[in-house]
């Protein structure tokens, strides 16, 4: 086969198998899909490691069938164990009990700190081997050349996953297009039978456990029909809401109504639609104008026993909540803005701990929310807290937004959400209109302490400002499995780790980490921002690395000087000034200001590998060093995400050091 297709197809299945590691994984093992960023650290990990053993004479691609094989039986196993998550995280997880999970029976319990361990030790040694394949396969060429080979595969693979994430196809399709690039592989290898057999088996027996599932963008969506009929829905195994028949569950049409026995609204926006309760209930209350937001176009589809969204007063928006607040704010007003107990069970991004709606519940999405408001008008919060703290946070969230005075809530049973919030200029006339109101709600606790989320901290369900006990043990473990792994698995035991590229690469994961945050509070926390954002700073990769080879650059300097006052200049710039622009100006200024740093370390990525003898360790340590900046974007959890342009800046500038020390000492 030609060295450079293999090398493409090789850098393809890398990317591409990630993406589906990342997605997949999460559907099966009960509350990983918390963690996601534990999967990606594992395989830059298994990935680097690959690398730096890359001139071992034995091709341990060989065998990746029979791995690819292992692990997918291993994480099947284990669909079924019963994950516990301790009492004490300082976190809000979605985690087991009795009524949560799709399927009841559970072989075996594992603590979640078990069950990551086990995953993060199963990627890692499950990317070594393509790791190995891609050093050895750029050994041939000359570095620079080489690199952008493997930067044009993974390209490719991040355009295929999205490809197949649009088209919303079955995970089997996705192991299916992963085998094919396998088989293509090792056509010439002797156990090329057995390898087809084996990656076979995966398609098969992945298409038979999920021949009930439905694949979003977002989630594995599994329905069950309730005996009222309504339709309970889970996503990656967890319950997620239930399409309820209102017509039998009275008590649940009761606690849905309540708002509007006291507030008579005629314009509703609701975000977090879902499959339609809060749109049946606005239509029952005859509210004449109904707005629904929903992310998920799959989740819209499911159904309702009821058809909420078939009226000609309902219209219904397939987008980011947010993202249509930013587009409404001057498109007219609502009586009343509903959140329907708008909640994820993902994470935003594969490079990021924020969840799929922190950014709905910040200071300034609150604030959003109030500028859509008439005169008269309420915002209604639906929840379902686990926690008594997560309600401190929520109510301490909305006091400040809309003051003390103008907030009341409702503590309810647990049957679909146990916390309503209404807030807004609004509640006062309605208090004094209907003194049972006064009654039926409560004042908030004068002695809420919680941290309030904010767009640079979306943190909503973490306690407060520190990583928690829960993910500090996850980091401790993940770092002690490295270490051992790095230590004695690697030329790095001989001390053979380039630091220059060790700290390029956890500059450039932290870059990466933080544009796809700025990016989906401007535009939205949609699959299709992420995947544009992710194919967007690999296209610059590739820019850049033509470029240097067509035009000689000596001294990247400038660049650095570059790459570090854009770093400065984008840790001042308030984001949220973009916010008000038209979309084709927010694309612009956006687009330019936070591709500068990536833009600048592309090119002196692309300067300095082209000039490396060893392209495997300095690959290796590139890579290991993304792991390292994996394991700093938790320092966000404390002090914010903006942080992460000075701990990229650090990086940098200890990169900068250490290339004039060593020029000096060449």
């Amino acid at each position: 086969m030609n060295k450079k297709l293999e090398l493409v197809l090789v850098s393809f299945l890398a990317l591409f198998l990630e993406l589906v590691f990342i997605r997949w994984f999460p559907a099966h093992l009960f509350s990983l899909a918390f963690f996601s960023n534990v999967v990606l650290i594992a395989s830059f990990l298994g990935l680097g490691l690959g690398f730096l053993i890359s001139r071992n004479k034995r091709d341990f691609f060989n065998f990746f069938p029979l791995i690819l094989f292992g692990i997918t039986a291993v994480v099947l196993f284990l669909r079924n164990i019963q994950v516990d998550v301790p009492v004490d995280a300082q976190t809000w997880i979605w985690s087991y009990y009795s009524a949560n999970k799709i399927q009841g029976i559970s072989f075996f319990k594992l603590s979640i700190t078990q069950l990551i361990s086990l995953i993060f030790i199963l990627t890692s040694a499950t990317f070594i081997p393509i790791g190995q394949k891609i050093g050895k396969l750029m050994r041939d060429f000359n570095p620079l050349p080489a690199y952008t080979l493997n930067i044009f595969g993974s390209l490719l693979g991040v355009v295929g996953f999205a490809m197949l994430s649009f088209l919303r196809l079955p995970a089997f399709v996705w192991f299916f297009v992963a085998g094919v690039v396998i088989v293509f592989l090792n056509i010439k290898k002797r156990r090329l039978v057995l390898n087809i057999f084996l990656l076979l088996t995966v398609v098969g027996v992945v298409g038979y456990v999920e021949r009930d599932t439905v694949w979003s963008s977002y989630y594995s969506i599994n329905t069950q029909k309730a005996d009222d009929g309504g339709i309970f829905v889970f996503v990656n195994q967890l319950f997620h809401q239930k399409a309820i028949n209102f017509d039998i569950e009275e008590r649940a049409k009761e606690k849905y109504m309540l708002p509007y026995s006291f507030f008579n609204p005629k314009k509703v926006l609701i975000v977090g639609s879902g499959t339609g309760n809060d749109v049946w209930i606005a239509r029952e209350a005859g509210v004449e104008q109904i707005d629904a937001v929903e992310i998920d176009p799959t989740i819209l589809k499911i159904g309702h026993p009821q058809n909420p969204y078939e009226s000609d007063n309902v219209r219904v928006f397939v987008d980011d909540a947010r993202s249509f607040m930013h587009k409404k704010s001057n498109a007219g007003k609502y009586d009343m803005v509903v959140y329907g107990t708008l909640d994820s069970h993902a994470s935003l991004s594969m490079t990021s701990s924020i969840r799929l709606d922190n950014y709905m519940y910040t200071k300034e999405a609150l604030e959003e929310a109030k500028g859509l408001l008439t005169d008269g008008g309420v915002v209604v919060l639906l929840f379902s807290v686990g926690d008594n703290w997560l309600a401190q946070k929520l109510l301490g969230l909305t006091g400040e937004v809309f003051g003390y005075g103008n907030l009341r809530y409702l503590a309810s049973d647990s049957y679909l959400f146990n916390l309503m919030i209404i807030a807004g200029p609004g509640l006062q006339n309605a208090l004094l209109d209907n003194p049972e109101l006064s009654g039926t709600l409560l004042l908030a606790p004068a002695d809420l302490s919680a941290s309030v989320p904010t767009d640079d901290w979306p943190y909503l369900y973490l306690k407060n400002r520190q990583i928690p006990r829960l993910y500090s043990l996850v980091l401790l473990i993940m770092l002690g499995i490295s270490g051992i792994a790095v230590f004695s698995f690697s030329p790095a035991k001989n001390f053979r780790i380039d630091p220059v590229f060790f700290l390029l690469g956890a500059g450039f994961l932290l870059l990466e980490t933080k544009s796809v945050t700025t990016f989906s509070l401007l535009f939205g926390s949609t699959w299709v921002v992420n995947a544009v954002v992710f194919s967007s700073i690999l296209a610059i990769a590739l820019f850049a690395n033509n470029l240097v080879m067509k035009i000689q650059f000596k001294n990247p300097r400038l660049l650095f000087v570059g790459l570090i006052l854009s770093l400065i200049f984008l840790y001042f710039f308030p984001v949220n000034s973009l916010l008000g622009l038209n979309m084709f100006a927010k694309i612009l200024i956006s687009g330019f200001f936070v591709a500068l740093p990536i833009f600048f370390s592309s090119f002196i990525f692309a300067m300095f590998i082209k000039r490396v003898q060893d392209i495997g360790i300095s690959m290796g340590s590139n890579l290991l060093g993304a792991v390292t900046g994996g394991f700093f974007e938790y320092s966000s959890m404390i002090w914010g995400l903006n942080t992460l342009y000075i701990i990229a800046l650090v990086c940098y500038l200890f990169a900068v050091f250490l290339y004039i020390y060593n020029k000096r000492g060449s």
